[in-house]
């Protein structure tokens, strides 16, 4: 049995990896083909040139000889859509069996994928439920559930296994974000393998720079940051965004000030929101109310699917989670406790 495990790896991360490991003690496979989406249709920006990524992949799965770094969709000109994908793989391993792995968000948004109906027909499916979650699973493709792994193998396509053992998740997008902080963080520590961290750190990856090109990220220096709007200062800012979040009955406000650990916010604010719905609604309030005042979000990610919405507002940074999102990568931890302590130890280090 084939494995195709697809992604944007912006960059490859250990959450990806473990997750795949876990799986692979559950389900035998003579290989799993890590396919890069060099091209994605559902994503507007990737921050890493494709090169780069694929090469960190390599890299990542250098010391597995069961995983394969897949260059399919690179060679391909037009965007990366999974069917072609799939057609692709049928085409190279006309004798055996292809199971496609996804996430359970994905899942959710199979329908827009192209030529949907044929493609769940074409293959067999792994879901790999996220940390927390309990996969919903569409009405119309509740048919097409097995209960078990080697029930997959007794179907020639079309059959859906949710495995409900992964224990790893995190967001690429807050990795990043991180990254362009130009040191280790405890996300970077704990997430990225030292072989991919070192290939970062050499290329100069996900670094804030002026005009940006595709093989650079587009986020912001501190002083570009603090240049969004001279009208507001962060303290302001800050207030404006707790206000918002207390109109829409958020739970749970914390206020960081992170200042003196951080090189490109002064203040975190984490808020729990007790659904998706809420989660979105209090991004929203807390951006619509700084809009109405001329402060425009750098960024947001995450309001598509609601259980985490970051948004930047430059030198206030806002996370709203679900509680258990909230629970599982304790921020307020993160960089209340642990930051505090590598700076500490960074600067004496420095300063000897």
């Amino acid at each position: 049995m084939i494995g195709i495990f697809g992604g944007t790896f912006d960059p490859v991360h250990l959450g990806h990896r473990k997750a795949i490991d876990q799986l692979c003690d559950e389900v035998t496979f003579d290989k799993v083909y890590w396919v890069l989406s060099a091209r994605p249709p559902h994503k507007n920006q990737v921050t890493a040139d494709i090169s780069h990524r694929f090469e960190m992949l390599k890299l990542e799965l250098s010391d597995n000889s069961l995983y394969q770094a897949d260059d399919t969709e690179i060679k391909r000109a037009t965007k990366s859509y999974t069917i072609d994908t799939v057609e692709a793989f049928k085409h190279r391993f006309p004798d055996q069996g292809l199971v496609v792995i996804i996430g359970g968000d994905s899942l959710q948004n199979l329908y827009s994928w192209r030529q949907y109906k044929k493609l769940m027909a074409s293959v067999n499916w792994i879901v790999l439920n996220r940390p927390g979650y309990s996969t919903k699973v569409p009405s119309d493709l509740r048919s097409r559930l097995v209960e078990s792994p080697a029930d997959l193998e007794k179907h020639a396509n079309g059959a859906i296994w949710l495995y409900e053992g992964s224990e790893f998740a995190i967001s690429s997008t807050q990795l990043r974000k991180e990254l362009n902080c130009g040191s280790e963080t405890p996300l970077s520590h704990m997430y990225l393998s030292a072989r991919v961290k070192d290939y970062i750190r050499e290329n100069r990856l996900y670094q804030s720079v002026v005009g940006s090109t595709d093989e650079q990220t587009n986020l912001y220096t501190r002083a570009e940051r603090s240049a969004v709007d001279e009208s507001m200062n962060s303290d302001q800012i800050k207030n404006q965004v707790v206000e918002a979040l207390e109109n829409v009955k958020g739970q749970d406000i914390k206020v960081l000030d992170i200042a003196e650990i951080s090189d490109f916010a002064d203040f975190m604010i984490v808020v729990s929101g007790t659904s998706d719905t809420h989660v979105k609604a209090l991004a929203r309030s807390a951006s619509d109310q700084l809009r109405s005042q001329g402060v425009k979000p750098l960024n947001e990610d995450g309001s598509d699917v609601g259980e985490w919405v970051l948004v930047d507002f430059g030198d206030v940074v806002l996370h709203v989670m679900r509680p258990e999102v909230r629970v599982y990568y304790d921020l307020e931890k993160l960089w209340d406790e642990d930051v505090r302590k590598m700076v500490e130890q960074h600067r004496e280090e420095r300063d000897q």
